[in-house]
């Protein structure tokens, strides 16, 4: 989905960025610093990025942002003029490729991935390789030129199946079956931390892990987008009724994007180097049914209601865990990060925002 141009002027973008710099995190360790953002057009990256800019325009930091991309026009899109800035540099290339990036750079954000299960059927050896092979170039990098920080999107897919009642902590290990289609995604994660953490121990690269969970926001790519929060989305902006294609309990822990954008620098510029963190927010668990019935509740002058049918796409391979626990972010927490927005309000601002655009 694209943003419009000058997305600082949207009151719902500018309020999310204003929200981010209030959450009291180390913002001075940016300052004139060269941060690489691989996947940078993505959902949460573009959001990551959309922050540097906001502090460089804003408040007049001096961050260099070299933002990984594979679509000039989906940047565009995404950043509209503030891609012709000075300060922001398009790297489009390989992700699995060496870096050759000759600028100093003080932070890595690696975020490049498929993260759809559209993609874990159709297109396994390209959702595993950027978490596998293009982490080791990165990490490879890193250890070349001490960086002062290294942050690697992970996710919450790598537990698997867990038996916890009382939240998935960050040493909670569960069972994950790499053979098969669904956990694919998982896998690499799994493999991208490992690799990330033996950086950190042989060589002291400055690794951080952010295992993030369900996350939704005004970057949704609800046209491609087909994981359930997106198709949902979708349906209510084109007016259509949610169709649910499962029995709609699976419960997950829906984090709205600002919280989670925030989290992930208060983990990159505060977090404890070799560690890993949940970012979600348990206080948003609900059934992925309860989701859709909120969502028909945000425009009710449309009289939406919730459907169900049986999945059919070819090559969609949602995972099999079927996960009734929620996340534990006690860890993240400690650090002074708090969860502020709830999914009524969350998807309201994203779908007013995605109605606009």
């Amino acid at each position: 989905m694209e943003c419009r141009e000058g997305f600082l002027q949207n009151n719902i973008i500018l309020e999310d960025m204003q929200e981010i710099y209030q959450s009291r995190t180390a913002w001075d360790k940016l300052d004139g610093s060269g941060i690489y953002v691989t996947g940078a057009t993505g959902m949460i990256a573009s959001y990551f990025v959309m922050f540097l800019i906001y502090l460089n325009e804003m408040h007049n930091y001096h961050i260099e942002i070299y933002a990984g991309i594979r679509s000039i026009d989906k940047a565009r899109g995404r950043f509209g003029h503030y891609l012709d800035r000075k300060y922001f540099h398009l790297l489009q290339g390989d992700i699995n490729a060496p870096l050759t990036v000759q600028e100093p750079l003080q932070y890595i954000v690696h975020a490049a991935s498929l993260a759809s299960p559209q993609y874990y059927g159709k297109m396994p050896v390209e959702t595993m390789l950027p978490n596998v092979v293009g982490t080791y170039e990165l990490l490879r990098y890193g250890a070349e030129h001490s960086l002062k920080g290294f942050l690697f999107f992970s996710s919450g897919s790598v537990y698997g199946s867990v038996d916890e009642a009382e939240g998935i902590r960050e040493e909670t290990v569960g069972s994950l079956d790499w053979l098969a289609a669904g956990n694919i995604y998982g896998e690499s994660k799994r493999c991208g931390e490992a690799m990330c953490s033996a950086y950190f121990r042989e060589f002291g690269l400055p690794v951080r892990i952010a295992r993030i969970h369900h996350t939704y926001g005004p970057t949704m790519d609800v046209r491609n987008d087909k994981r359930v929060f997106s198709e949902f989305a979708n349906n209510i902006l084109n007016g259509n009724n949610i169709v649910l294609k499962s029995d709609g309990e699976d419960r997950r822990a829906f984090c709205y994007l600002g919280d989670t954008v925030a989290a992930l620098f208060k983990i990159l510029l505060e977090g404890a180097a070799g560690e890993c963190y949940n970012v979600g927010n348990p206080k948003a668990y609900v059934s992925v049914r309860r989701l859709a019935e909120i969502l028909t509740e945000v425009f009710p002058e449309k009289g939406l209601r919730v459907e169900f049918q049986k999945r059919t796409d070819e090559g969609y391979c949602a995972s099999p865990v079927k996960r009734l626990t929620p996340v534990n972010v006690d860890k993240l927490q400690g650090l002074g990060w708090e969860a502020k927005t709830t999914v009524e309000e969350g998807f309201a601002r994203s779908l007013r925002y995605l109605a606009q655009i």
